[in-house]
């Protein structure tokens, strides 16, 4: 079984308003893309401020099949730098990600699908030496919806040249 298939539906881009773990608003924009010939998932995070003038967070992340058969993957960050990530086992609709920093920190990472256009993302961070990750761990969260294309209905430009005609 392709190990990427639980994911393949929310490739595409969603966006939400939510909640830093300072507990500052922020919105947050997150895409899904298949790479490598459809072999490997890509993984593109962001979050800002509200006016979209401070970059609290940004992630990119590569994820695919390890030899085991289990999902692996390197990710960068502008806070943690890079490191690499697994998926945990979960529930079906759960993509649940774990990373250790070269800084001493763990990372935890999880996307709830709600729906086919609502996932659930919920981020916090520790330092490995803490204890395990709890109720009171200050983490990000916020609730993304699937983002659509706007659709015009006259497209904005010349007019499309009809279709030659042999």
């Amino acid at each position: 079984m392709n190990p990427l298939a639980p994911f393949l539906g929310w490739i595409g881009v969603w966006g939400g308003e939510g909640e830093a773990q300072t507990g500052d608003p922020t919105i947050v924009r997150t895409e899904f893309s298949l790479v490598q010939g459809g072999t490997a998932l890509s993984m593109h995070f962001e979050a800002c401020d509200p006016g979209y003038r401070i970059l609290y967070h940004g992630v990119r992340a590569i994820l695919s099949q390890a030899p085991n058969g289990d999902l692996r993957g390197i990710a960068y960050s502008t806070i943690h730098r890079g490191y690499l990530i697994e998926l945990t086992p979960d529930d079906e609709g759960v993509m649940a990600l774990t990373g250790a920093t070269r800084g001493g920190n763990r990372i935890f990472v999880t996307f709830v699908q709600e729906d086919a256009d609502n996932l659930l993302f919920t981020a916090s961070w520790r330092p490995n030496t803490a204890a395990p990750a709890g109720d009171d761990t200050p983490r990000m969260s916020a609730p993304l919806r699937r983002l659509f294309p706007m659709k015009f209905e006259r497209p904005p430009g010349p007019p499309a040249m009809p279709p030659a005609t042999q």
